[in-house]
């Protein structure tokens, strides 16, 4: 492990979603491992939850969990600082990313409970 990473918590650990939600990762990061990174667990268990014979109310919870982390998450990707040179209009992309990922995801909750 090089000197720059010595003090990097290991991904997808508390540590790791505390650094992350605080922006004190590299934005590329909280980024993509924030939004697609997470999802790898999320997803199935979105799919798992739409085909289960279940109230309606316990993925309308999820999916609004869901939505308070995604804003959580613009929030760290505001405050990240890039790794490397990045123009404005990439931080800028992943915050509008970011958010309609939030708004997707409140929209599924309200959907769900109409």
């Amino acid at each position: 492990m090089t000197d720059a990473n010595a003090n990097k918590p290991k991904i997808f650990t508390p540590a790791w979603f505390s650094a992350l939600l605080k922006g004190a990762l590299p934005t590329g990061e909280t980024f993509w491992a924030g939004n697609y990174g997470t999802a790898m667990f999320h997803q199935p268990f979105v799919a798992i939850l739409v085909v289960l014979p279940i109230p309606r109310l316990i993925p309308a919870l999820f999916w609004a969990a869901l939505t308070l982390y995604q804003l959580a998450l613009t929030s760290a990707v505001i405050r990240s600082k890039p790794g490397v040179p990045t123009p404005l209009g990439w931080k800028l992309a992943g915050i509008a990313i970011t958010l309609a990922h939030g708004a997707l995801f409140a929209s599924l909750a309200r959907s769900i409970l109409s």
